[in-house]
């Protein structure tokens, strides 16, 4: 199995500032996310339309196919570059992952196209295990909705599985894993959960 990291956003209620590098801790988010994901798979993909600011990690680097159609198009362009039938898929600005978390969606996705926790009565479709299989639905709905789809249209027409809250929380239990940052305060609160936890 192999991991896509997303770092393709704009960024824009962080005036731009490339949240892969924001530090914590002695790391940046990338750094935490490369080695907590690291012994879990075979290798990385990163996803962005800035390759250069990526070439010193040891990942093979994918640019979107189409800028600026949202996140979709993100998993889609890493499932299509990877060379792995399975991939676990996260953005660049979530650092808290659990990696218990992580290996139960892996071990879940055995039978399923497309592997997705549910927290809070919600899908959290950037945490989860995509299957190539998914290739031809995302590319379907990408062609009839270039407006930034949602992640999870594409959810009815494959062999989606969704893992509970209930077992979720046995391996996340405050659900960090799926906390992401798009503001300085959201950064702020990750920093202080991160401190914390040290």
């Amino acid at each position: 199995m192999n991991a896509i990291i997303l770092a393709g956003g704009l960024s824009r209620r962080m005036d731009g500032t490339r949240k892969a590098f924001l530090p914590l801790g002695a790391e940046t988010f990338l750094e935490r996310i490369l080695r907590v994901l690291g012994p879990l798979v075979d290798s990385f993909l990163i996803v962005t339309n800035e390759p250069r600011l990526y070439e010193r990690f040891d990942a093979m680097v994918v640019q979107d196919e189409r800028e600026g159609v949202g996140p979709l198009m993100g998993i889609y362009s890493g499932l299509k570059a990877s060379e792995s039938d399975m991939s676990f898929v996260t953005g660049a600005d979530t650092p808290l992952l659990a990696e218990p978390l992580v290996r139960c969606l892996m071990e879940s996705a055995r039978e399923c196209d497309a592997c997705v926790p549910r927290w809070k009565g919600e899908l959290e479709p950037l945490c989860a295990v995509y299957s190539r299989r998914c290739l031809p639905a995302i590319e379907s709905f990408l062609d009839g909705n270039p407006a930034n789809p949602r992640i999870i249209a594409f959810f009815p027409f494959v062999r989606a599985c969704f893992v509970e809250e209930p077992v979720v929380r046995k391996h996340d239990p405050e659900g960090l894993s799926f906390l992401n940052v798009n503001t300085r305060a959201d950064y702020d609160a990750i920093r202080k959960i991160h401190g914390a936890r040290l």
